[in-house]
């Protein structure tokens, strides 16, 4: 997906405590079906794919996400790039009630 359409997906802003690769602790300001972005101070280069691991109404998600641009000491945007079907649900389902 380009940026342009990335865009266009729902978003829900969001203050939700993410775990980066099991030991950065980090906090997602919004998130998508398609991905998220994070606020964290720890320096990632783009195209990097880590473990991210989040709650949505008190159950755990685990996605593997690819850095798609980074702002150094600000955060980062990034895709989803495996999220099982049952969590990607879990997302959607958030995404949609936080925007009605």
């Amino acid at each position: 997906m380009s940026g342009e359409e990335d865009r266009r997906a729902k978003r829900a802003l969001v203050e939700k405590d993410v775990v980066i690769n099991g030991v950065i602790k980090a906090q997602a300001l919004d998130i998508s079906i398609d991905g998220m972005y994070i606020y964290t101070q720890a320096s990632f280069i783009p195209g990097t794919i880590f473990e991210v691991s989040f709650k949505i109404n008190d159950k755990h998600i685990k996605a593997m996400a690819r850095v798609q641009h980074a702002q150094p000491n600000v955060g980062i945007g990034v895709e989803f790039v495996e999220l099982s079907e049952e969590d990607a649900a879990k997302v959607k389902q958030y995404i949609e009630s936080e925007s009605s």
